[in-house]
């Protein structure tokens, strides 16, 4: 698995729109070892086929140049994670359809729990039940 498509989120959010996927934004920057660790969870078999097929995913290294437009806001990687309120490594940031933040996942998460995370966002059990409940029914 390799981190792609460092554009704009506007490209990827219509890609999303088309495909009826969610977009999936990945925040990260160097010299983050729990960053680090999260690619290599991305990296994972499980994890990246699951990715690959229910979703938009968006590389958003904050170091890279260039511009992220979304809704009202223009500007760089960094500012987009404090636009969002969550200026916060790695993190991971799940946009609809309707270009809405559906679910924020700050900090790293282990293969098991990540792969959960992707069930529950592709699942739209969001719109129904906590991740907490969602997590208790699939144990």
């Amino acid at each position: 698995f390799r981190i792609i498509n460092r554009k704009c989120i506007r490209i990827y959010n219509f890609k999303s729109k088309k495909s009826k996927q969610t977009c999936f934004g990945f925040l990260h920057k160097p010299y983050c070892g729990y960053c680090d660790r999260m690619i290599e969870v991305l990296s994972d078999d499980w994890i990246s086929t699951k990715i690959k097929k229910d979703f938009v995913f968006v590389d958003i290294y904050i170091k890279d140049t260039g511009t992220i437009t979304y809704k009202n806001f223009k500007g760089t990687r960094r500012e987009f994670a404090q636009f969002l309120g969550y200026d916060f490594y790695p993190t991971s940031i799940f946009i609809n359809k309707h270009s809405e933040v559906v679910y924020v996942q700050p900090g790293y998460q282990d293969d098991f729990k990540y792969l959960n995370l992707l069930d529950y966002i592709s699942s739209t059990s969001y719109e129904e039940i906590g991740i907490e409940e969602f997590e208790e029914l699939n144990k």
